[in-house]
């Protein structure tokens, strides 16, 4: 049987985890929205997001005690998901051109 302990360490790992998904969902979708509407507001809370992504990771970091390797994969884990919605908007961009603003004139 395990220890109560371990059982809380295992829980908030699991909700830790479940954070980092739906912020870094959420920074991606609001950055999206920030450059397709042009909009400051997006912008912020994009960037609140990956703020509370980071907060997320620091916190598994120190729920689990790691160390050595395993944080140069969480750091690379922040930098993954602050670069990738970036590259993924300017492939976009690159494949679609300017079909975003031929969509807005059609109601979609």
């Amino acid at each position: 049987m395990l220890d109560p302990v371990a059982i809380h360490e295992i829980a908030g790992a699991a909700l830790l985890g479940g954070a980092i998904i739906l912020f870094g969902a959420g920074y991606a979708l609001f950055l999206a929205l920030s450059r397709l509407h042009g909009s400051a507001l997006f912008s912020r809370i994009s960037l609140a997001c990956y703020a509370a992504l980071a907060a997320s990771a620091g916190g598994l970091t120190v729920l689990l005690n790691l160390w050595g390797w395993w944080l140069a994969l969480v750091g690379a884990l922040l930098a993954g998901y602050f670069v990738a919605p970036r590259f993924i908007w300017r492939l976009s961009e690159a494949v679609h051109g300017g079909a975003s603003s031929d969509l807005e004139g059609h109601g979609g």
